[in-house]
């Protein structure tokens, strides 16, 4: 039961664990920074039904485990890393075991909590066959344009990069591994299978990193001659080869995401982006030409913007020439670098209050910047991205289908461009 996707309420679950007569020993769920308060209350009704213990996984936990706990009295534990092994570790205690036998738990014992003594690490990452999606109603995940369901194939994890916003390498680590071709090949087989499924979001923080191996998984696909359609997330510098762009295509390449960040070099090299100009224009060209849709992601209010500068971000992504463009406010997320720093200058709006750590708010005051300034020019760089004349006389369609296949989400960016 996806009680998010199905609208439904922890409630609702419990009353089917009854109807079932069905007793859990041990939930977990993942969460994230600005969803926890409300998913831990939400969750907590579980607990109160069935006496299970909670535990929790996912950016929050792995980057600020203490104040996760803190935050919720009625979780029992949370796991910091990736959570597989030591979740199978913990369902395989009895009950009265000791739980610091799993390393990665931070944990709840009577008034204190006893903090975790390693990061997790999923040791059966290459052997996995991926998820078990028996009772998964697909339907409910479209993709946008296309209105087609998808599901998400997993070809790696961990990013060697040090980004100083991002939370992923804390979760999943810097050391960049990827999946065997044939596990990621069996399971985009099985999906076509089994759920009839043509499209795939091959999931991981930059798929194409390691481009030997990513080689080898487009000659395969290619080989199979499957006719599957495929997305995901790159860097701009693993697509200066025209070549390999290319057979990205032939193998099935319908989207690619890529951060750029900002206009300016030394702002990238601030966020530690380690990106340059040449690449990105080479990427965004080589998409172009090989039929490709590009989605490059920028980021305003970045500690030490101006007004200026945000501007000539925002004429950037108007004349680089990709397809989308998403504007995000920096986002201070702690265990990251610029939000520790964040926390400790007193930039912080409202010190404490994860909800607001999103891309619908600017949760920093500092040299001049505010939340009105920084989403207000959000709002403007999203109408001057979009309504230009000439992207409208290329992309009309596009955003047709956008509006169509996704007409909630629409609304609400529509309305945040206008100033409603």
């Amino acid at each position: 039961m996806d009680l998010t996707a199905s609208e439904q309420s922890a409630e609702t679950l419990a009353d089917q664990l009854a109807r079932d007569q069905w007793t859990p020993t041990l939930i977990l769920f993942p969460s994230t920074f600005p969803t926890w308060d409300a998913d831990a209350c939400a969750l907590a009704v579980l607990k109160t039904r069935t006496g299970a213990p909670l535990i929790s996984f996912g950016p929050h936990a792995s980057a600020a485990p203490a104040a996760t706990m803190a935050r919720a009295p009625g979780i029992d534990g949370v796991l910091v890393g990736e959570p597989e092994s030591a979740a199978v570790t913990l369902a395989s205690l009895l009950r009265g075991d000791d739980w610091r036998r799993v390393e990665s738990l931070t944990f709840r014992e009577g008034d204190a909590v006893v903090p975790h003594r390693a990061s997790g690490r999923f040791s059966g990452f290459d052997d996995a066959e991926g998820p078990d999606w028996s009772g998964v109603d697909f339907s409910r995940y479209r993709l946008p344009l296309v209105n087609a369901p998808y599901a998400l194939v997993e070809t790696s994890r961990g990013c060697p990069y040090t980004c100083d916003f991002c939370v992923a390498p804390i979760h999943q680590g810097h050391t960049f591994r990827a999946r065997p071709i044939d596990r990621v090949m069996a399971e985009i087989e099985r999906g076509m299978r089994e759920r009839a499924l043509q499209y795939f979001y091959l999931w991981g923080d930059t798929v194409t990193l390691n481009l030997k191996t990513f080689n080898r998984l487009a000659d395969r696909l290619i080989e199979r001659q499957l006719g599957i359609q495929w997305l995901g997330n790159a860097r701009a510098d693993n697509l200066a080869d025209p070549r390999f762009v290319n057979k990205l295509k032939a193998s099935g390449c319908w989207m690619l995401s890529f951060g750029v960040e900002a206009w300016s070099p030394d702002s990238r090299d601030a966020m530690q982006k380690k990106l340059g100009q040449v690449a990105i224009r080479a990427a965004v060209a080589n998409l172009k030409a090989a039929g490709i849709y590009s989605f490059a992601f920028f980021i305003l209010g970045y500690p030490g913007e101006t007004r200026e500068s945000m501007e000539r971000t925002i004429d950037y992504a108007a004349e680089l020439g990709v397809d989308f463009a998403s504007f995000y406010p920096a986002v201070p997320y702690p265990g990251t670098e610029m939000g520790d720093r964040a926390a400790a200058s007193g930039w912080l709006t409202e010190p404490g209050n994860w909800s607001r750590l999103e891309y619908s708010h600017y949760a920093m005051r500092h040299d001049g910047l505010d939340e009105a300034m920084v989403m207000g020019m959000i709002a403007r760089a999203r109408r001057r991205f979009f309504f230009r004349p000439s992207y409208l006389a290329h992309h009309a369609w596009d955003l047709a289908r956008v509006a169509l296949t996704k007409p909630g989400v629409t609304a609400r960016v529509a309305a945040q461009m206008l100033g409603f």
